[in-house]
């Protein structure tokens, strides 16, 4: 028979502080505690939490003659747990590196990758169960994780000496067009974008049963907006060489500047020699891994593909060609100044490309 508990208001705030702290079963023998001194017997608290009434009865025990600190568990004596910190920190330091750093012949690391890991390295033999508990404890989770630009090499131009190179190529040649130029694809399978839907309901954009695309290489004159576009078959370095024929058409005299990313069909051996024989074109090319940031034709995409591309299923490649041309239709060079700010490329002071010195 245990003898009733009588509690201060002051240690009834402590218990329902420690109650709101504890949890699992600490937490639940705070709360016999708090039910007992409030009149319910130990038979009502045993049929309340589905426990034996010698369960309850140890617990308040434990309460009379030790207080709140008496409802700990106890220390249990058997084998220590193995996931010491040694381990940790051996596991913390696989898991935040490759693979392929210790040895290990995957560059990923899998659940029985670290395993046998840490029982080669540390002799530590750990269970399936144990090693993902110790992978949750130390905060690491399975997912995908995302591409991320790396950082430019110290060889690599910056924004400002890309301004400069701008600024000079349009001081030696003040006449000669300046072309950014660009590729892309435009997919007859939907770009799928946000759209306004009813509440509760997904809607749905068909797609077809074999995906085909539509090259398109752009060409942007930074002095004018005057632009100019090509579809191809294809986007190899004779697509593009093409398109620098036609270019030559359309400017028949005078030294072409052309600033291009760094892929590979601006600097093929077929681009080289077709160089080589056109001395016309100067080829100068924009930072790696910075095109969307220096080009200005990715802002033209961008404009085409939520024009043309999200949430539209076009029944064919041919259909997919005649919304390119409608697009561009209506593309005026006061819309690719609008969208581009040709006069501003590459920071907020305005490159010098007109009336240079």
């Amino acid at each position: 028979m245990v003898s009733p508990i009588s509690l201060t208001p002051e240690e009834q705030k402590t218990l329902r502080r420690q109650q709101r702290r504890a949890v699992g079963r600490v937490s639940e023998r705070i709360h016999y505690v708090l039910l007992f001194a409030r009149g319910y017997d130990v038979a009502e608290i045993a049929a309340l939490y589905q426990v034996d009434e010698r369960t309850v009865e140890t617990w308040l025990e434990r309460f009379r003659t030790a207080g709140v600190g008496g409802l700990d568990d106890l220390p249990r004596s058997g084998r220590p747990r193995l996931a010491r910190a040694v381990a940790e920190a051996e596991a913390i330091r696989c898991l935040e590196g490759s693979a392929t750093e210790t040895g290990v012949e995957r560059t990923t690391w899998t659940r029985r990758l670290l395993q046998r890991h840490l029982g080669e390295r540390l002799d530590l033999r750990l269970s399936k169960s144990s090693l993902t508990r110790l992978i949750a404890r130390l905060g690491f989770v399975w997912s995908r994780p995302k591409l991320g630009v790396r950082q430019a090499d110290p060889e690599e131009l910056t924004r400002e000496e890309m301004n400069e190179i701008v600024a000079t190529a349009a001081r030696v040649y003040p006449e000669a067009p300046c072309l950014f130029a660009d590729e892309c694809d435009l997919h007859q399978l939907p770009v799928v974008r946000g759209q306004y839907q009813r509440r509760g309901q997904q809607g749905e954009v068909p797609t077809p049963g074999t995906n085909h695309k539509q090259p398109v290489f752009g060409f942007l004159e930074a002095r004018t907006g005057e632009w100019h576009y090509f579809l191809t078959q294809r986007r190899r370095s004779r697509d593009f060489l093409e398109c620098l024929h036609e270019l030559a058409k359309r400017y028949p005299t005078g030294p072409i500047l052309l600033f291009v990313d760094n892929a590979s069909i601006h600097k093929s051996q077929v681009t080289l020699r077709w160089l080589e024989r056109h001395p016309r074109f100067h080829l100068l090319f924009l930072p790696s891994y910075s095109g969307h940031k220096c080009n200005p034709v990715e802002k033209v995409w961008w404009a085409l593909k939520d024009c043309c591309a999200a949430n539209e299923l076009y029944p064919s490649v041919e259909a997919v060609q005649d919304a390119t041309h409608a697009f561009f239709s209506r593309f005026t060079r006061e819309a690719a100044r609008q969208l581009t700010v040709c006069n501003r490329l590459f920071n907020d002071q305005p490159v010098p490309l007109s009336n240079a010195a």
